[in-house]
């Protein structure tokens, strides 16, 4: 057939003939049960309308026009879209509509081009929907209050392609629409561009029912509302129009006149008025087929509207509806449900034959079965195409005529009057109130949605075939003879084979009744199956063919020796491996599987061909094999050196096979190749067989592939024992290679390695063994080193000696903790683990107390006994020493002395008693057995030590008594305690060592040092005083603020010292304290020192107070150098502080022989200078700072804003009274910079009487403070430019903005402090000027971000940081810019095109800074549309619109960041557009996309009650194409019965999903069949557990239906 023969050819005849027969076939697509809340009925609707629609399913069915997808609307408003593959329904998508209070009034319908689905509401509302369940959008007809109007409702729907011939138009559709009060209406509709209305109208014809536009004609029929009885004109109430492209674009041609009224509507009205509800266009546009509401049919002719057959229902069945189903065919679905489809021409005579039969007759007779429900509902989306909508149900409330809509009305009425009453008295009673409601009818349906659609045989039987169902395709090759029974049968027995399902039978029924003998013989050879009856039933039908080849007579022959060793163990997969190749392959691969049983079998059974390959048998056993397994096919050699190749005996074979095959030679000669081939392929005989050379070659291919040492040992023993001698020398090799490897579990160790190691390598690996392990294999290991040594060479030592050295090494290295190993290999060999050995690994261990003790206890150790003894002593004191620290202490002082260190710092004493102890265990050892090494004296030393660090000594001072003598009155020296001479030393010592060790005025040490100090004077008197002087003197240099620390002071030159203490601060204030430091320092004329240090410090700090009180002090003294030195400066400076002739007398009283005349030089240049000058001294502006503060002036400054802290200094004030009494007026400068400690409003005042200091500058002699520089500034901007009333109330701040705004010559780092900087540190920080520049950019001032750009660019920052800070702060949602604003400045900023400069880190700042502040979708997509193309936010984007379009309450931001949460959003997503976006989807960076594919793969593989199981090939692509992990993600099943299911499943799924990787579909097949094969009892159904439920069965319903069911 088609689909086995390829595509590209022609059809044959019998195909032609099978395509012109037509066969109608009908599927039960869906069946459902539902319960239906039925209201009253609206008695304001007219009676043929309520009556017709209430009549019909009250389930809405809409069927795309390629018949591709199928959507269901139910009375709750529930919009449920299926895809139609084959005639199976797979659930797309479920979506909530809004509840609509008459919803059988709504129509469903989708659009011309099957993309967009439209469902109207009860109102005049039409929501629109993509084909798979999205919402767009909706369209209002009118403006509305929500309430239900029928004549306002839609009762009609056509789309068709828009043709617009301009470039500009992005709408893919028209949209008509016709309301019942006959309004009709035009749209232009698309999916994301939405709609615009073109045109409304009103036909003025009535009511309407139902409407038909022609393009092809400009032609518009509508269905008007009509009379029956009437003689109507036109026919049918069909009326005509012409439409138009322009006003007023509808032109009625043949209408009919209103007619009826008000009552006509009414339930009880006898006007009973008549409409068509629907038309049927023929596919050619040239017939028009309708039913109206009356039940009579009329069929039309287009354009002309000539009535061509017309049939009036009188009685009988009622024709409901009617369609065109194929060029020729009409259908009409009547009130008892019976679908009668005929030709045009029959149409007349089907329908009068019709009108006479009860539905009794139509149940009888044969031909006539096509009966449906009484309420169904018919729809032909294409040609040859028909689906039926059916309900059944509760038919006393399907209302049908006006009186039993009353009837209903009035019993629900009577239950809401009756409920209301009860709820009334029950509220009177005390109960809680309830809100009253209409009662309510509920009504239980079944619904089942049918398709019948129309065949030809060719098509039905290609789809048999595709679908496997093989019995229809035996009756259809039964039933017509243009159908070939063997086609059917290959294709079965081909399907049967795939799927490894071939019984005994089978091969009767199916392959012995096809007549193709070859094709035969060929399945015969080449079919799979996990029976071997079959297989035996195969090659006893293939050898019993006598018209099939000799090709596959040999081939069958050779299976058959195959099947028969094979048989044997079980194994049909060994079977089907096997058979591929020859025999010696069959040998070869039992060889390298190592079944061994059946490798003897095929020997044995085939000797004349297996024995001239011994060798290439005996290679390809595994090497893991035991060696005694496949021992017969080893050969012999007696002690004359004769060789017998094989132990194995030829066997006799009962069938034959081998003469039948030389028999087939006899006759056939050319069939030489054929036979060898299967017999030995293209393999040569071997020559000679060396089996010695193979062992050795085996031995090493034993230990590279398996490393079992024990095999090669094995392999070499059956070797000499079957006589092969030249082995014996290469056995104690490998016996010490298999000791080895056995002790070492070494898995990398090969031969070759092991004869290269060393000895040090030996004792490397087997030092890394556990200490069980070293004891068990001791004998062992001493024997390996033994051996590896004597096949080593050393001149220089004896071998002896060598073993010794390794075997200390291995000793040292195992006994680090304890001797067990070591006492272990004594008691072994006590040959090689001598005394020498032991004291090694002693002095090599790590172990301490009680371990080390035991050990020594465990060995003969006796000449270490001052070791033990002094062990013993540490521990009792709690010290853990190794044996090498004690061993080394017996032989030198320091080591002794570190014992000793040790013990006395581990004692951890807190009482009297204790201490007494320690001292006297300490006192024993120096005077036991450290005798020699350490005296009394250093032992006690150590214990005094201790004692003095302890912290309670200050509170104890009983301890120091202890070890130190205290009393220099003792008669009796304690030799327990040091001298005299001894104590006072080390008492001062610790002094000097806490004072040296301090660091500050408070540390504690100094404390101590003093506490020592003090305890010495006791017994030394004249050293404790020296120390505590000093000690004093540093507390008093501390106490001055002196900075050094207290052995500094100690080590520095005295007066120096003083020299700088005096100078720091204000210390020269402090005469008496500077006095005192100087007398403790020892100086020489401390007073006059000290005075002249404090007078020079205040020369300097200009101080006349100070200096004049210290000189009177100091000019008593005669030959100091440093009062000499104040006078000196004295002269020098301008001050006068005190009578100049005592000054000159105390300069000569002072002075030296060679300083004299210089001394008489100064005093006469000091008397001149001061006899030159007037009363009026000038004072030099450099002498006075300048002011750093504002400081507000106190006469009227208000309390609550003055700072007393910016008052002037006492200096500053001497100065000012100083220039009150003496100072020229005429410094107008000197006085500004003075005025300015006292009152800057004054300094202001004088600094604007004269002009600007320095205009370029800005630069202010008597301030440093830059507010009021910038104020002063500000005020002479404006005192030209604004009154002085104004700017004397105007806010300081204001005037300098507003000056740096309107002074051209400001520039940005004159505007800097406008931004709320501080500009001093601005210009003097570099880090700060960073910062501050970037974080002007942040703005969305442009003047701002100018001077971002102009600071930039002065200080050298790159500007490409600017544009992006600014981007940052544009995009981030917490600055509140809006969208609009955020592209105006990116586009005039030119952000873009400067950033792209650097893509890479413009991309990572994006991630970085933006991401994390993004909250909304469409700032998400803004932040994707700022990335180049090849990033992955650009390639993702328009994925994530279209996600986030269709799930609205998809969030953008947590999709791209948060992998599970994209899993969840991907669930939601049906199956053919997932398959679209995962490639987009994966490239979602962090590994996010890959994750959320995963997560998503794993739980649509079994779905749940929402989100039904996905296609395996959707499945497949989310794990990224990756074969494998699809598997494995299947293999995660619950069980191997639902793993085996499914993946059946699978394949038939596959094998019918168009673009599926053959790759794919190989691999599911090829696990299914293995997983089958290993199951021990297989299943024939599914499993148990629903298994069956992931994909849908031809001859049941959907998953989906059984879910509803449920």
């Amino acid at each position: 057939m088609a689909h086995m023969r390829g595509t590209n050819h022609e059809k044959s005849p019998t195909e032609a003939e099978n395509s012109t027969i037509l066969l109608k076939e009908r599927y039960d697509l869906l069946k459902w049960l539902t319960n239906v809340e039925m209201r009253s009925p609206n008695f304001s609707i007219p009676v043929q309308i309520a009556n017709y629609i209430e009549s019909l399913p009250i389930c809405k069915l809409a069927v795309s026009p390629k018949c591709d997808r199928v959507a269901l609307m139910s009375y709750a408003r529930q919009l449920d879209i299926y895809q139609i593959n084959g005639e199976i329904l797979d659930q797309e998508s479920s979506v909530q509509v809004l509840e609509e209070t008459s919803p059988e009034y709504c129509l469903l319908q989708f659009s011309s081009s099957s993309t967009l689905l439209l469902s109207s509401r009860s109102t005049p509302h039409i929501d629109v929907f993509d084909n798979m369940g999205a919402y767009c959008y909706d369209i209002p007809l009118e403006a509305h209050e929500g309430i239900f109007d029928v004549n306002k409702a839609i009762c009609g729907m056509q789309t068709i392609a828009n043709h617009s011939s301009s470039s500009n138009d992005k709408y893919i559709e028209i949209l008509y629409v016709l309301q019942y009060c006959g309004v009709f209406s035009a749209f232009k509709i698309g999916r994301l561009s939405k709609y615009t209305k073109m045109w409304s109208v009103q036909l003025d014809i009535g009511q309407t029912g139902s409407f038909v536009v022609l393009p092809q004609y400009q032609l518009l029929l509508v269905s008007s509302h009509h009379k029956e009885s009437t003689s109507m004109s036109p026919p049918a109430g069909l009326c005509s129009f012409k439409i138009m492209d322009m006003d007023p674009y509808i032109e009625p041609i043949r209408i009919v006149s209103p007619e009826g009224g008000f009552f006509s509507r009414l339930p009880f009205s006898t006007s009973f008025m008549s409409y068509l509800p629907k038309m049927g266009l023929s596919f050619n546009s040239q017939l028009l087929v309708s039913v109206s509401t009356s039940g009579s049919l009329y069929l039309f002719e287009i354009p002309s509207l000539r009535v061509k057959f017309s049939f009036n229902f009188i009685s009988g069945p009622r024709p409901v509806e009617a369609c065109f189903v194929d060029s020729d065919e009409i259908a009409v679905i009547y009130d008892n449900g019976f679908l009668l489809r005929c030709s045009v021409e029959d149409l007349e005579e089907r329908m009068y034959s019709m009108k006479v039969k009860s539905k009794k007759q139509l149940d009888e007779e044969p031909d006539d079965k096509d009966i449906y429900s009484e309420h169904t509902v018919m729809v032909s989306p294409a040609r040859r195409e028909i689906f039926l909508l059916t309900a059944e149900g509760d038919d006393s409330v399907l209302r049908e005529a006006a009186h039993k809509r009353v009837q209903l009305a009035g019993q629900l009425w009577l239950y809401t009057v009756w409920n209301s009453f009860k709820k009334l008295l029950g509220m009177a009673m005390g109960e809680p109130a309830e809100q009253l409601q209409m009662a309510t009818h509920m009504a239980k349906f079944e619904f089942s949605l049918i398709h019948s659609p129309t065949r030809t045989l060719q098509e039905l039987f290609n789809r048999t075939l595709i679908e496997h169902d093989y019995t229809r395709a035996r009756e259809l090759a039964e039933t017509y003879d243009t159908i070939d029974i063997d086609v059917v049968l290959k294709s079965e027995w081909k399907d049967k084979c795939s799927k490894n399902q071939v019984t005994v039978g089978d091969v009767e029924e199916i392959l012995k009744r096809i007549g193709d003998s070859e094709w035969i013989a060929e399945q015969c050879a080449n079919a799979d199956s996990d029976d071997f009856e079959v297989h035996k039933a195969l090659i006893d039908l293939g050898l019993s063919l006598g018209e099939s080849s000799v090709t596959w007579e040999i081939r069958l022959l050779h299976h058959w020796r195959i099947l028969k060793v094979c048989r044997i163990r079980g194994d049909v997969e060994a079977y089907m491996i096997a058979r591929k190749g020859s025999c010696l392959d069959a040998a070869l691969s039992f060889a390298q599987s190592g079944d061994i049983d059946s490798l003897f079998q095929i020997i044995e059974f085939n000797m004349d061909i297996m024995k001239h390959h011994q060798k290439r048998i005996l290679s390809d056993v595994p090497s893991c094999t035991s060696p005694t397994k496949y021992e017969k096919l080893m050969p012999k050699s007696d002690s004359d050196g004769e060789e017998e190749q094989w132990e194995l005996e030829e066997k006799h074979d009962p069938d034959l096979i081998n003469e039948k095959l030389n028999q087939i030679l006899v006759k056939h000669p050319d069939a030489e190749s054929l036979i060898r081939n299967i017999n030995v392929g293209n393999v040569e005989d071997e020559a000679e067989f060396d089996f010695v050379a193979w062992v050795r070659d085996s031995l090493l291919k034993i230990d590279f592939e398996c490393g079992l040492t024990d095999v090669c040992v094995e392999l070499l023993q059956i070797a000499i024992e079957r006589g092969y001698r030249d082995l014996f020398h290469d056995m104690g090799t490998w016996e010490r290679y298999d000791q080895y490897v056995r002790i070492c579990s070494s898995v990398s160790e090969s031969i070759t390695s092991f004869h290269d190691s060393t000895v040090k390598s030996f004792i490397d690996r087997f030092s890394r063994l556990l200490e069980s392990e070293l004891i068990s294999y001791a004998e062992e290991i001493i024997g390996l080193i033994e051996w590896k040594v004597n096949r080593t060479e050393d001149e220089d030592r004896t071998i002896e000696e060598r073993i010794r050295d390794a075997v200390t090494i291995l000793m040292r290295s195992s006994n680090e903790k304890c001797t067990k190993v070591l006492v272990a290999y004594k008691n072994k060999r006590p040959d090689v683990v001598d005394d020498h050995v032991i004291l090694e690994v002693l002095l090599n261990m790590t172990a301490t107390g009680a371990e080390l003790m035991g050990s020594l206890q465990s060995l003969p150790v006796d000449k270490y006994s001052n070791v033990t003894s002094s062990l013993a002593s540490l521990m009792s004191r709690g010290v853990k020493m190794t044996f090498k620290s004690i061993f080394e202490s017996m032989k030198e002082p320091d080591g002794a002395r570190r014992v000793l260190i040790k013990l006395s710092r581990s004692g951890n004493c807190s009482t009297l008693e204790e201490w007494t102890c320690l001292r006297d265990d300490i006192y024993d050892m120096a005077n036991g057995i450290y005798r020699d090494l350490v005296t009394t004296e250093e032992a006690l030393e150590l214990v005094a030590g201790e004692i003095l660090e302890d912290e309670r000594i200050g509170s104890h001072p009983e301890l120091i008594h202890l070890v130190l003598t205290m009393n220099p009155k003792e008669e009796l020296q304690n030799p327990k305690k040091l001298s005299i001479a001894r104590s006072a030393e080390v008492l001062l010592a610790k002094s000097d060592e806490l004072m040296s060790e301090a660091t500050q005025r408070t540390d504690p040490l100094l404390g101590k040092a003093r506490f020592f100090a003090a305890t010495a004077r006791a017994i030394s008197p004249k050293k404790a005083k020296e120390k505590l002087d000093w000690l004093d003197a540093i507390d008093a240099a501390l106490e001055l603020g002196c900075t050094m620390m207290p052995i500094a002071i100690k080590m520095s030159d005295h007066d120096t010292l003083l020299r700088d203490v005096v100078s720091l601060g204000s210390n020269y204030k402090q005469g008496k304290k500077v006095l005192s430091f100087a007398k403790q320092l020892n100086i020489d004329t401390p007073i006059a020192t000290a005075l002249s240090y404090c007078a020079l410090a205040a020369l300097k700090s200009n101080d006349a107070v100070y200096l004049s009180k210290y000189i009177g002090e100091v000019m008593k003294a005669k030959g100091v150098p440093v009062v000499h030195q104040l006078c000196m400066q004295i002269m020098e400076s301008p001050h006068v502080p005190t009578d100049m002739e005592d000054v000159y007398s105390c300069a000569i009283n002072n002075s030296n022989d060679e300083n004299l005349l210089e001394t008489v030089d100064s005093i006469a240049s000091s008397e001149k200078r001061l006899s030159e000058s007037s009363r009026v001294r000038e004072m030099r502006i450099e002498d006075v700072p300048v002011s750093e503060n504002i400081v507000g002036d106190p006469m009227y400054t208000p309390m609550r804003l003055y700072n007393s802290r910016k008052e002037m200094s006492g200096d500053v004030k001497q100065k000012l009274t100083f220039f009150e009494n003496h100072g020229k007026r005429d410094g107008f400068d000197f006085l500004k910079r003075l005025y300015a400690h006292e009152s800057s409003t004054l300094a202001l005042c004088y600094s604007l009487f004269h002009p600007a200091e320095d205009s370029d500058s800005g630069e202010l002699s008597w301030t440093k403070n830059d507010k009021l520089r910038r104020y002063e500034k500000g005020l002479r901007f404006f005192q030209d430019r604004v009154p002085l009333s104004a700017l004397v109330t105007a806010p300081a701040s204001s005037i300098m903005k507003e000056a740096n705004r309107g002074d051209v010559s400001i520039t940005a780092i004159d505007r800097i402090e406008d931004y709320e900087c501080d500009k001093s540190r601005f210009i003097g920080d570099a880090e700060y000027r960073t910062y501050t520049i970037k974080g002007l950019a942040e703005t969305v001032n442009e003047q701002q971000f100018a001077d971002a750009l102009e600071l930039a660019s002065k200080y050298g920052i790159d500007e490409w940081e600017l544009h992006m800070e600014s981007l940052e702060y544009l995009l981030n949602p917490v600055n509140n810019v809006s969208r609009n604003d955020v592209k105006t400045i990116m586009k005039s900023r030119k952000h873009l095109s400067n950033l792209r400069s650097k893509p890479d880190e413009f991309h990572k700042r994006l991630r970085d800074m933006v991401l994390p502040f993004l909250k909304t979708n469409e700032q998400f997509l803004a932040y994707t549309s700022l990335f180049a193309d090849t990033e992955p936010e650009k390639k993702v984007a328009d994925t994530i619109k279209q996600i986030v379009v269709k799930i609205k309450e998809a969030r953008a931001v947590q999709m791209w960041t948060d992998a599970r949460y994209l899993s969840e959003i991907l669930r939601k997503i049906p199956d053919s557009a997932l398959r679209s976006i995962t490639k987009s989807i994966l490239l979602i960076p962090d590994e996010v996309g890959e994750k959320a594919c995963k997560l998503c793969a794993e739980f649509i593989l079994d779905g749940d009650e929402l989100r039904p199981p996905a296609n395996p090939f959707t499945v497949f692509v989310l794990m990224e194409e990756n074969v494998e992990a699809f598997l494995d993600l299947i293999s995660n099943k619950k069980s191997r019965d639902e793993e085996i299911a499914y993946l059946q499943n699978a394949t038939l799924i596959l094998e019918n999903t168009p673009k599926v990787p053959d790759s794919l579909i190989d691999a599911v097949r090829t696990k299914a069949e293995r997983m089958r094969r290993a199951t021990v009892t297989p299943e024939t159904t599914a499993s148990s557990n629903g298994s069956s439920s992931f994909f849908s069965n031809p001859e049941e319903n959907t998953g989906m239906m059984k879910r509803r069911r449920n």
